[in-house]
């Protein structure tokens, strides 16, 4: 109707026009100005309104201006052929102009659609995932394809499908007894509807919801499948009023596109999937092997030496002294320390990885805890000397009790394994970041510096210097010390001691409010954690 109206309009100012060129200005033939509302026509409303347009000019320019005036007959028969040749003419520039406007309609929609592919493949590509993905392509898509409701369900049938994207998550989803579905025999080919009906006796799908008013509005359902490797698991629903138009070529390509997307995007999940799944498998093969390689120089070593020594004991061939006798058991005792000592040190790194450590913290005063680690591991520490310097003034810490003998216990251990019988230093001091600074080192033959940051790596095991008597240990002790202090709140940083040495540094939290003991009256904070002044001390273990 409005093409009609535009027509009849243009075709009547048209004639007031060729009124004012012939009766005033005394052109003779003005049928050229009825070309105007024809291309206007033919390049607005297409094809037909445009012929129609013609074969009106042509009928009102012989009424109006060619004698006989005011009928439709003609007398000369050049203007007989000068209106023929007008029609002819005519109806070529309508047809053009209405080719020019298909052709203009056909690249914004094309245009339209590579915008909207565009769109929903940086969606898909931006997305960590499918499920990610699907809700962002349900807006889109209902809105670029001009459907009142897209939503995506995965699974192999309709019947097993479950939703995991809604345009409209509000209200019911139609039943899908009647549908049609998308095919595409070839990536080349253009995608063509077929209808089918559920044959699965009424039975209800995953996608419908309890009847609403909403749903009963007669509504058209189209499925395209979501296929990954030939196999559908999938598919993309949009639905459509009944009375509006049937999704055309354009619309039709991007549901289409929509699915592939989709498919593809499952694809790259199960790839990624699978690859992680190699990589810890991988990785959980590098652990073992490592894990292996390095306990078990350390559980041979002891067990051979308690084998041997036990051997002897219950051989009755040899006659022992008392004194013999435990020497076998002290070193009995020893070994089967240090295998107490490695297991211990597996299962500390099992628990801070597994997340399972929990200190619990409590003020201290950190010479109170450093003694008695360094006096027990004396024995240990033979031929070299262990030096403890702790100022007096060292406020106090606030540290898990046990777990800080762990951490000073395996620092001295590796100390005296590197030492080579010389000196080892445990040094205190509270630097200006608010922690205390917990540092043992020793005067052995030291770690590179390219080392020194991979110290606290699990299992990493640094060169060897020249003058060093150990073989390495496990590769973890270190490891679990960086766990434990970290799990307490502190920090361990390896660098090159002023004794020549390896110095490891522990960063201990300061307790800032410790707790008063009980008492009647008030107490100063200084005398909150009292302990004996503290010089310099040298403990040594026997000779």
């Amino acid at each position: 109707m409005v093409g009609l109206a535009a027509a009849g309009v243009g075709v009547a100012l048209t004639t007031a026009l060729a009124f004012l060129l012939v009766r005033v200005l005394n052109v003779p033939d003005a049928a050229i100005v009825y070309l105007l509302p024809v291309v206007a026509v033919g390049m607005a409303y297409g094809s037909w309104l445009a012929v129609g347009t013609s074969v009106a000019s042509f009928l009102i320019y012989d009424f109006f201006f060619v004698k006989p005036l005011y009928t439709f007959s003609i007398a000369s028969a050049e203007e007989w052929l000068d209106l023929l040749l007008f029609l002819v003419v005519a109806i070529a520039i309508g047809r053009l102009s209405a080719v020019q406007l298909q052709r203009r309609r056909e690249a914004e929609l094309r245009s339209s659609e590579a915008r909207a592919m565009f769109a929903m493949s940086r969606d898909t590509a931006n997305a960590a995932s499918a499920l990610e993905a699907a809700p962002r392509l349900a807006v889109r898509l209902a809105r670029e394809a001009e459907m009142d409701r897209i939503w995506v369900g995965l699974g192999a049938s309709p019947a097993e499908e479950r939703v995991v994207a809604d345009s409209r998550p509000e209200g019911a989803r139609p039943g899908l007894a009647s549908r049609w579905v998308l095919h595409a025999t070839s990536a080349e080919a253009q995608p063509s509807w077929s209808r089918v009906r559920d044959t699965s006796g009424g039975r209800r799908h995953e996608h419908d919801r309890e009847p609403t008013r909403e749903s009963e509005e007669p509504v058209t359902v189209f499925r395209a499948p979501i296929q990954a490797g030939g196999e559908i698991i999938g598919s993309v629903w949009a639905t459509r009023v009944r009375n509006d138009p049937f999704p055309g070529r354009s619309h039709t390509r991007l549901l289409a596109a929509a699915a592939d997307q989709l498919g593809q995007s499952v694809v790259r999940d199960r790839l990624a999937a699978d690859a992680t799944a190699a990589e810890v498998a991988r990785q959980g093969d590098a652990l073992k092997s490592a894990l292996l390689d390095s306990v078990s120089h350390d559980l041979r070593t002891p067990l051979a030496a308690i084998r041997a020594a036990a051997g002897n004991l219950m051989d009755p061939d040899v006659n022992w002294s008392r004194e013999e006798e435990r020497a076998a058991a002290r070193s009995i005792d020893a070994e089967a320390q240090r295998l107490s000592r490695l297991v211990r040190n597996m299962l500390d790194l099992s628990r801070i990885e597994g997340g399972a450590l929990r200190p619990s913290l409590e003020p201290y005063d950190l010479a109170d805890l450093v003694d008695p680690v360094v006096e027990r591991l004396a024995p240990v520490l033979v031929p070299a000397s262990a030096e403890v310097a702790i100022p007096e003034d060292l406020p106090p810490v606030r540290v898990d009790a046990i777990l800080l003998d762990q951490i000073l216990t395996n620092l001295l251990e590796n100390a005296s394994r590197y030492a080579a019988g010389k000196r080892i230093r445990v040094t205190a001091s509270c630097p200006s970041d608010g922690m205390v600074e917990l540092v043992v080192e020793d005067a052995g033959p030291g770690v590179p510096d390219s080392a020194l940051p991979r110290l606290f790596e699990r299992f990493y095991r640094g060169p060897r210097r020249v003058g060093s008597r150990s073989e390495g240990g496990s590769g973890i002790g270190l490891t679990v010390v960086r766990g434990l202090a970290e799990a307490m709140g502190g920090s361990v940083e390896a660098r090159t001691s002023e004794l020549g040495g390896l110095a490891v540094a522990v960063k201990l939290p300061v307790e800032s409010e410790a707790e008063p003991p009980e008492s009647t009256g008030p107490v100063a904070p200084a005398e909150r954690i009292k302990r004996p002044s503290r010089a310099a001390r040298i403990l040594t273990g026997p000779e």
